[in-house]
């Protein structure tokens, strides 16, 4: 058995263990987002609040995707490369990308808060419905329109978001347009994968230089603390981007799990189950960074801690080494099909809710209180989440996918 031949359980240049975490992932970010409006919802499926030394489940998702995201950029740096892409074609793609995800993320906040509703000369609802459908024409990879349509839907899109821009209005007195409030969750990861990414470009993905990257994370939280900020006038804007430091420590160690796993192609089974055991002292080790660094920083989702952002690296790391071990290693199939939709149109998926609840509100459509509270609101979730992977499905088959 230790000296049989191996593949590693792949679709093109994806892993599918990556994707059934991907996958994993987004279906429980949306349970958890959809369980928000719920009463009566265990504490743990709650993120915790900002003063509370802990986390949840629910703070557990979003480092998660951060984690992937590391996970496969890797894998999506290497296919690049193999297919002639340059330094400067890499840095080129990974702008445009990041770019896309903070526009998005902006774009999303502001439907959210800090509008003016008196001042618009819409409801913010039929706004925020417009911004996403127009979200959808942008980046949408439709297979059965003609490149020409395509492009003409794009630029569209485009123009619906300028104008929609234009309209908005928000402050105390309407006058101020869209603003930074904060990035939005996609704008956080389109950052952090940034930063990353110019780690990987220019300085390799090599253990000494992801050692090197995380102690200057970690020396950037904690100089970008209001406290220190403030003897910097210059430099007031930043005082709430410390959360990127460690946003992109999770990154970069998901890259770091990538190299462990995947740098290679293991030629046996014996290679593999050597890996896991690499893995596993990884995640021990990250577990003792995590309670070394509790000391001095209390766990806080929101505030983006790095003490959080190690236990949710630790937790990452055994659940990559599990997924690694049953898929690849011990090739337990026909499971996962489900996951995979959700996991190849992420993007889409995420952003579905976000239209179905901006199309409801402004059309006055309520789900019945019993739906909202206690074990039927989070069964009602689930069913959600289900009806959204058939839709995604029913989207795929139309020709609709989404790419940045």
């Amino acid at each position: 058995m230790n000296t049989a031949t191996v593949n590693c359980i792949s679709t093109g240049n994806r892993s599918l263990s990556i994707d059934v975490f991907r996958g994993i992932t987004i279906l429980l970010m949306i349970f958890v987002n959809d369980l928000a409006g719920v009463s009566g919802v265990p504490l743990w499926l709650n993120h915790m609040p900002a003063d509370v030394d802990g986390m949840s489940l629910a703070d557990l998702v979003f480092p998660a995707f951060l984690f992937i995201v590391g996970l496969s950029l890797p894998l999506a740096l290497k296919q690049r490369q193999r297919a002639g892409a340059n330094r400067s074609n890499l840095l080129a793609h990974q702008l445009l990308r990041s770019l896309s995800l903070i526009v998005i993320g902006v774009m999303m906040v502001n439907a959210e808060e800090g509008f003016q509703q008196k001042a618009m000369p819409v409801s913010i609802h039929l706004w925020s419905a417009f911004s996403l459908v127009a979200m959808i024409m942008v980046w949408h990879v439709a297979s059965k329109l003609s490149p020409r349509s395509s492009l003409f839907l794009r630029w569209l899109g485009i123009a619906v978001l300028v104008a929609l821009a234009l309209i908005y209005r928000g402050g105390e007195d309407g006058q101020s347009g869209l603003q930074v409030q904060w990035w939005g969750i996609l704008g956080l990861i389109g950052w952090a994968s940034l930063f990353a990414s110019l780690v990987a470009i220019f300085f390799g993905l090599s253990l000494p230089a992801i050692i090197v990257s995380q102690l200057l994370c970690l020396l950037g939280f904690i100089l970008f603390q209001p406290q220190y900020l403030s003897q910097i006038p210059a430099l007031h804007c930043l005082r709430d981007e410390a959360n990127q430091f460690t946003h992109t420590m999770l990154v970069l160690c998901g890259a770091c799990v990538s190299q462990m796993l995947y740098g290679l192609p293991a030629t046996t089974v014996a290679e593999q189950y050597q890996r896991l055991r690499l893995l596993l002292i990884w995640s021990v080790s990250a577990f003792m960074i995590a309670t070394i660094l509790h000391r001095y920083f209390p766990i806080s989702k929101i505030h983006a801690t790095p003490s959080w952002a190690w236990f949710s690296i630790a937790f990452c790391s055994a659940i990559s080494s599990l997924l690694y071990l049953v898929i690849d290693v011990m090739r337990w199939e026909n499971w996962y099909q489900f996951l995979l939709s959700p996991a190849k149109n992420s993007l889409l998926i995420y952003l579905l809710p976000f239209l179905i609840y901006s199309a409801s509100q402004y059309l006055q459509l309520e789900l019945l209180p019993i739906l909202r509270t206690g074990i039927f609101g989070m069964l009602s979730s689930l069913i959600y989440v289900g009806l959204l992977i058939y839709l995604v499905k029913f989207l795929n088959r139309l020709g609709l996918k989404l790419k940045l």
